[in-house]
């Protein structure tokens, strides 16, 4: 896996990763989970959160989802809205995922 840093003048370096344990900030995982909204309507459902989950290296996404969603799911319609998405990220950065455990996903880190 490779991470790739964007400098101010808009280059992307690559830097490959050997066990490095990084958590991710906020940012990052806002971007990451907004990838996996399958159908575009700006909300994650169960199965998206299930493959962002599984994505972050959780052995039990499914238990997982349920509980993210006990936590952030608001208006409890079964969906995480962009509105939402702040409970969702404080939640999993709760449970400290780390940059280690991002499997197969590229990493875009903008400074």
């Amino acid at each position: 896996m490779s991470i790739a840093i964007e400098n101010s003048r808009g280059g992307l370096s690559f830097v490959r990763r050997k066990g490095v344990r990084v958590p991710y900030t906020e940012a990052q995982l806002e971007h990451m989970l907004m990838q996996f909204d399958s159908d575009g309507d700006g909300r994650l459902s169960k199965k998206d959160l299930t493959k962002a989950l599984e994505s972050l290296g959780s052995s039990f996404p499914a238990w997982r989802v349920w509980r993210a969603l006990c936590h952030a799911d608001e208006d409890g319609d079964g969906y995480i809205s962009k509105d939402e998405l702040n409970s969702l990220v404080k939640y999993i950065v709760k449970q400290g995922y780390d940059v280690s455990k991002w499997s197969d996903f590229l990493i875009h880190v903008r400074f």
